[in-house]
């Protein structure tokens, strides 16, 4: 396994070295200005490395010619995202230190948008390029998760939702997951109120199969699973969901998805909020969020506690949420950034107390709690060697703890870690060609209480993982952009010790390797020109495989040796068409999603519990979302999701394993569902309404789950679907007071999300907000 996995190594490292020495020598200047630059810095003596003395600087101006304080100013170099820059009060923005080239800006605030422009940047110029946004529907954004370096979202081929701070502020939402509900593709799972575990279902996939990251800080635990209840809302500057697999760029876990949450960076003036907020069922949260630039360093935070008592007894729920952002740049060529996320919380189990179809409900917990700590650190480290190329080294840690305590039954843990580290070379073959290609080393780690040794000691058991990915993109022509990418894994997993106490056999140390690759491409069928009520037309497709190596229950506690990694292939097509002049645009997308290998977990004897690659499903559907701004107080955005699911087959066992059945459709993934958000705006008023439908569902017996086919009950029964409503309003003072109030579910539906675990009904929350210095909306 060794030997096998350092030729693996050499031999990555002897291909990318190969790569890199062929891309540097065997393409010239192909008429880049920064190549101009460069043989004139050779002939007066200078390095290229001096040359670094041009800039872009200019203002922000909105419809009526006002100049937009606080809007966003993104610099893109061959397709990537080189800096941004927030408008100061006068609405002015400057990159500098720059080398010549060819650049893209995009100029972004709540409601207007500017289509990229380029600049052709000589050397030592000092170039002023005023941005003029118009009112617009298109958010034409950077998606950090979606390329190494990020990427613009009208050239992505792949199907990205992004949601960013001002819809995130408007809706009043306390964690991320309210935000994620409604998203085309996407299920949000609650089991109960506040701070319940949940789950995200996207196109189709398991809970476990979405790589969940915070600044680029991979959280998942050992095999995939993650609870999306800690994820927060305050102090995000966007939120980030690609659909479809994603292990040519990250390797496990991103099976069918990724979530990734962009919090708040320093790029303008420092400023700071406060809020605090109370409400039905002794609900209460304070927050704090800062961000600043000074010189060379800029810094960002947020920190925030909510507490509530619940619906029940022991339904209790408390948290402390906490971010940091700090970012270091000397020179433009040298940059260093940290981050960091905390979250303490402390939960209160009362188990499941609505539908009880079997009559199994022992009646309510009162004692049993959970507490979980989860911890996310990282460094990373950029360096330009060249007008063309620049290294880019990270190191994130995470760490999830959770305690169970129970009086009746005894204290249990689970101990999660995950260190990845990875370093990437960029490579600017020409203004239109950026070729990206590293090297990633990941480490997992699972300690669970009823995972024993032979002298029942809970023992760690740990997963390795040598990665070689490369990725190219590609603007062949004004109207094509074209994303490739391949991705080859070396998992070594560690032995699982024999445990004869237990009756098992134990698992020999393995290696497997997989290899992953994606294709996306986006076409300009049609370019916008102003006249007609049909603007630009833009087609997207992609293609891709994705993989999730077993967790530490599948492995360790059911004992099979033969367990393989999950896997997925999908593939999506789809138009997006704007309208009005951009003040209306529609995305119709259809995919196609196959899972193979799936584990299912059973409880068949001797050991009482049996782990196998027996599931094979696909899920195919249309994602439709529309978002119109049809002048400036008014946003709406809608999205329905029609989704087919079924288990394809159940391979190596004779009969049917119960609860499931070929032919079935997937537990807990709606035929339809739908959201919507809408937000108007009167001077210092606004008002927002939004909700989510979802159709009826197939769901588990929620006290003994599976377990109770074993009992000879049903275990399969149909949960029906629900429309949550939520609306609310803010009114800001003059010097930066707000306040605000909402109704959640004010329709007051009795709806379980997951199958016995009711959610909460009508309630509300009301408020009050500061900002330093006081800002307001561009309405005002």
């Amino acid at each position: 396994m060794k030997l096998r996995s350092i030729t693996l190594f050499f031999a990555s490292l002897f291909l990318f070295l190969f790569l890199f020495l062929f891309l540097f020598f065997a393409f010239p200047a192909q008429g880049q200005t920064s190549d101009t630059a460069t043989s004139r810095s050779a002939s007066n003596g200078s390095s290229p490395h001096d040359q670094q003395t041009a800039s872009i600087s200019g203002t922000v101006f909105d419809p009526d010619g006002r100049a937009v304080a606080g809007a966003r100013v993104t610099l893109l170099y061959a397709m990537a995202q080189l800096e941004e820059r927030e408008t100061n009060s006068g609405g002015q923005f400057q990159f500098e230190g720059l080398r010549a080239g060819k650049y893209e800006i995009v100029g972004t605030f709540s409601g207007f948008d500017q289509l990229p422009a380029n600049i052709d940047l000589q050397s030592d110029e000092k170039h002023v390029r005023d941005l003029h946004l118009k009112l617009s529907a298109v958010r034409d954004r950077v998606v950090v998760s979606a390329a190494p370096g990020g990427a613009l979202t009208s050239q992505i081929g792949s199907s990205v939702g992004v949601v960013p701070a001002q819809e995130i502020d408007d809706r009043g939402a306390q964690a991320a997951l309210d935000i994620l509900r409604g998203l085309p593709g996407v299920e949000i799972n609650q089991s109960g109120g506040r701070g319940a575990v949940t789950s995200a279902f996207i196109r189709g996939g398991n809970s476990n199969y979405n790589l969940v990251m915070i600044d680029g800080i991979q959280l998942n635990d050992f095999g995939g699973g993650f609870d999306l209840s800690p994820l927060p809302a305050e102090g995000v500057e966007q939120v980030e969901v690609i659909r479809g697999p994603e292990s040519a760029l990250y390797g496990s876990n991103a099976v069918s998805g990724v979530i990734n949450i962009e919090t708040i960076r320093g790029d303008g003036p420092p400023h700071f909020s406060f809020l605090g907020e109370a409400g039905s069922l002794y609900t209460w949260r304070t927050a704090t969020t800062g961000a600043g630039l000074n010189k060379d360093f800029s810094w960002g935070y947020s920190l925030s506690r909510l507490q509530t008592r619940g619906q029940i007894q022991n339904d209790g729920y408390r948290n402390q949420t906490s971010t940091v952002s700090l970012g270091y740049s000397r020179s433009p060529r040298r940059k260093f950034n940290t981050n960091f996320f905390g979250f303490a919380a402390a939960l209160g189990l009362a188990g499941p107390w609505g539908s009880n179809p079997d009559g199994l409900f022992p009646g309510l917990d009162t004692a049993t709690h959970q507490n979980q700590n989860l911890f996310g650190y990282q460094a990373q480290y950029t360096e330009q060697f060249s007008s063309r190329f620049q290294q880019v080294t990270m190191v994130s840690v995470s760490t999830d703890r959770i305690t169970f305590i129970s009086p009746s039954e005894g204290n249990s843990f689970t101990n999660n870690l995950r260190v990845v580290a990875n370093t990437r070379s960029e490579i600017a073959i020409s203004s239109k060609d950026t070729l990206v290609a590293g090297f990633e080393y990941d480490r997992d780690q699972f300690k669970n209480s009823f995972v024993e040794d032979p002298n029942s000691v809970p023992f760690v058991l740990g997963r390795n993982s040598y990665a070689f990915f490369a990725e190219n993109r590609w603007n062949p022509g004004e109207r094509w952009f074209i994303n490739a990418g391949v991705r080859v894994d070396d998992i070594q997993t560690d032995s699982v010790p024999v445990n004869e106490n237990a009756g098992q056999p134990g698992i020999p140390a393995n290696s497997i390797a997989k290899v992953d690759p994606r294709l996306s491409v986006a076409y300009i069928a049609r370019e916008a020109d102003g006249d007609g009520f049909f603007g630009g037309t833009r087609l997207h497709a992609s293609f891709g495989t994705g993989f999730r190596a077993p967790d530490g229950f599948e492995l360790a506690f059911t004992n099979n040796p033969a367990l393989k990694p999950e896997e997925s292939i999908s593939y999506d097509a789809g138009v997006e068409q704007r309208m009005a002049r951009d003040r209306a645009i529609l995305d119709v997308t259809y995919f196609y999603n196959t899972f193979r290998d799936q584990i299912v977990t059973t409880g068949d004897l001797p050991t009482n519990f049996d782990s196998e690659n027996i599931g094979r499903s696909r899920a195919d559907g249309v994602e439709t979302s529309v978002r119109i701004r049809p002048f400036q107080s008014l946003e709406f955005s809608g999205s329905y999701t029609w989704m087919n699911s079924a288990i394809l087959a159940l391979n190596g066992f004779p009969e049917p394993i119960d609860p499931y059945t070929v032919g079935e459709p997937l537990l807990r993934r709606p035929r339809n569902a739908g959201g919507f958000n809408a937000t108007w705006t009167k001077k210092r008023l606004v008002l927002n309404l939004n909700g989510t439908i979802r159709g009826a569902v197939l769901d588990i017996e929620p006290n003994d789950g599976t377990f109770a086919c074993e009992l000879m009950l049903p275990c399969i029964f149909r949960n029906h679907g629900y429309e949550l409503m939520n609306a609310g309003f803010s009114y800001r003072f003059p010097k930066g007071i707000e306040i605000y109030g909402r109704l959640n579910n004010f329709l007051n539906q009795r709806y379980e999300e997951a199958y016995g675990f009711p959610s909460i009904r009508l309630n509300f929350m009301a408020g009050f907000k500061v900002d330093l210095p006081a800002v307001g909306r561009h309405s005002e």
